[in-house]
């Protein structure tokens, strides 16, 4: 089973640009300056691209790479929160403690969403799942989202949460902290999960009706069955807030939880813990370097454990068990432990400060390099950002020109990526790509020159990335004075490859100066010839402006929507930085 860990989190090193309050103790409305960087993966290990992502009133989409970024924004500072929806997947949710001017690394597994069993909703029915999760739901329970009843075919959508996996902390939604009935933070040490999502033939979203129940069985794995109560507190997540609510109980039945349940979400069975506040900082032994996005895991004399990520200088924040012998342990990129110490017990706050993990040679592989700007001096603003397999990228700081990371593997050798960035002179190097087993391999010097980070809209259609960038490629963006409902003017843009003048972008949305969800009037794309778009498909099309800057400055943002394509609709993905 798992418990509750520290988030990690980063200095302000991104290249790009909360919920209410619980109670008397838990106030997430106050909120700090800090961003995220996030990875979202799939069932299969695969970056989920297109996903779009959503904190407070902040959206973003992922990239090819599955990466989002959210820079500079309010998040609630007991509890971050960020949401990821993408057509066929649960919703995903990611819950944090945040610090305030640092960039928190997440990780976040998307669950398959698909129809696991029907029934009438006059007769009810039984849904089961193979790993012995099951839906019980009487009959005449079911209504539509008004109260009406339904009495049609209902579409159950079900998952299992193993609560022994090896990467539930990737797929947990939020993180395992909840809030009692007396409004108390609490740690939970889960015994498993199960969501539910529950439509109509018409994909309409159905509930349960008023004064009804349905039935949940949570199976228990057998490493786990032993260790659980005969009753155990069950709680329900929250996704306006972010948080695991307490909520009723689950009675112990053979190797299976069984619960009465009023209405449909991810419910949980957990035993709460009080917890305390954990710093420290992790580094390499070796050449005292920080470990940079790197899991900890945190193991309680139960057995229980949870990890989180470090952030690129190898610094980690949050809370762990009170009073608890623990053990800190380090893990490779196939979650082995690299490296552990006993800690605690804690009976307060407390702060490590520097842990130095002494690494096996023959698994970690440190990539180092140079960074250099157009007039071939050493950058000393700006980052490395390095790609390898298995989904996992991560944020390099420059010293100097001089960059260093070291990789813990797993499975001998790894392929590797690496792009120099140069953020005073807003312009990026080539992908240079190596491989390495062990020891210390030199990416050579990388010249973050030719391509303009300044002004840029960069595509997926379909799967596929087309890219406009400047220089060579032209952009522009005005504003038109008028009166068009509440919004007073619309904004104009338009990129197209000054070159040959063979691609080109347009997009008109109605603002009033600032950032926001905006509504689009139209779009067209054109890039290459062969690929057009002459308009948005379906109702109320939005682009999210991010950065809406003075006439000089630039703006900034997405969207993710359908476009017509020669009759055909496609799914366009955008991210642009267009200057006013």
């Amino acid at each position: 089973s798992c418990l509750l860990f520290l988030a990690g989190c980063q200095r302000e090193f991104d290249p790009s640009p909360g919920g209410g309050t619980t109670g008397p103790g838990v106030n997430d409305n106050i909120t700090v300056v800090a961003g995220m960087r996030g990875t979202v993966i799939d069932e299969n290990n695969q970056p989920v691209m297109g996903a779009t992502v959503t904190s407070g009133t902040n959206t973003t989409t992922t990239d090819r790479y599955g990466v989002f970024r959210f820079s500079n924004i309010n998040i609630s500072k007991n509890n971050g929160y960020v949401k990821v929806v993408k057509p066929g997947y649960f919703t995903g949710a990611r819950s944090f403690v945040t610090t305030a001017g640092r960039i928190h690394n997440l990780r976040i597994r998307l669950l398959p969403k698909t129809t696991t069993g029907t029934f009438n909703g006059s007769t009810g029915g039984t849904v089961t799942l193979g790993s012995g999760g099951k839906l019980v739901m009487p009959a005449n329970a079911v209504t539509d989202a008004s109260g009406n009843a339904y009495t049609g075919v209902v579409n159950i959508a079900m998952t299992w949460i193993d609560p022994t996996a090896a990467n539930l902390p990737e797929i947990v939604m939020g993180d395992l902290r909840g809030i009692t009935t007396n409004n108390e933070e609490r740690g939970l040490e889960t015994f498993g999960m199960l969501g539910v999502e529950m439509t109509g033939t018409g994909g309409q979203s159905l509930k349960i009706a008023s004064g009804k129940t349905a039935e949940l069985t949570f199976p228990l794995p057998a490493s786990v069955a032993g260790l659980a109560p005969s009753t155990i507190d069950l709680w329900h997540f929250d996704e306006v807030k972010g948080r695991w609510i307490q909520e009723g109980t689950a009675t112990k039945t053979g190797n299976n939880y069984i619960a009465q349940v009023s209405h449909f979400s991810f419910w949980n069975c957990d035993v709460p813990f009080p917890l305390i506040n954990l710093c420290m900082t992790v580094v390499n032994a070796a050449n005292n370097q920080p470990l940079n996005n790197v899991q900890v895991r945190i193991k309680r004399p139960n057995g229980s454990s949870a990890t989180a990520w470090t952030d690129s200088v190898g610094n980690l924040c949050g809370k762990v068990p009170k009073n608890e012998a623990l053990v800190l342990q380090i893990l490779d990129m196939c979650h082995n432990v690299a490296y552990s110490q006993n800690i605690g017990p804690f009976s307060a706050d407390a702060n490590l400060g520097t842990i130095s993990a002494i690494l096996n040679a023959a698994n970690t592989l440190t990539i180092t390099g140079t960074i250099t700007n157009c007039a071939g001096n050493n950058v000393t603003n700006g980052v490395a950002i390095l790609y390898t397999g298995g989904t996992y990228n991560y944020v390099v700081p420059v010293t100097n020109g001089s960059f260093s990371h070291t990789l813990l593997l797993c499975n001998g050798g790894i392929n590797y990526s690496v792009l120099g960035v140069d953020y005073t002179g807003l312009q990026q190097s080539a992908m240079v790509s190596g491989s390495g087993t062990s020891g210390t391999v030199n990416a050579g010097t990388l010249q973050a020159c030719g391509t303009s980070s300044a002004e840029f809209a960069e595509f997926i259609i379909d799967g596929v990335p087309y890219n406009f960038a400047a220089p060579p490629d032209h952009f522009m963006g005005g504003d038109s004075a008028g009166t068009w409902g509440i919004y007073t003017n619309k904004t104009n843009l338009h990129a197209y490859q000054a070159a040959s003048n063979t691609g080109s972008f347009g997009l008109i949305f109605y603002n009033n100066l600032v950032a926001g969800t905006l509504p689009v009037e139209q779009g067209f794309m054109i890039y290459p010839p062969s690929i057009q778009a002459s308009h948005f498909v379906g109702p109320s099309p939005v682009v999210n402006i991010t950065t809406f800057g003075p006439i000089g400055g630039f703006i900034e943002g997405n969207f993710n929507q359908l476009m017509n394509f020669a009759g055909t609709p496609k799914m366009v993905i955008c991210n642009f930085r267009v200057r006013r």
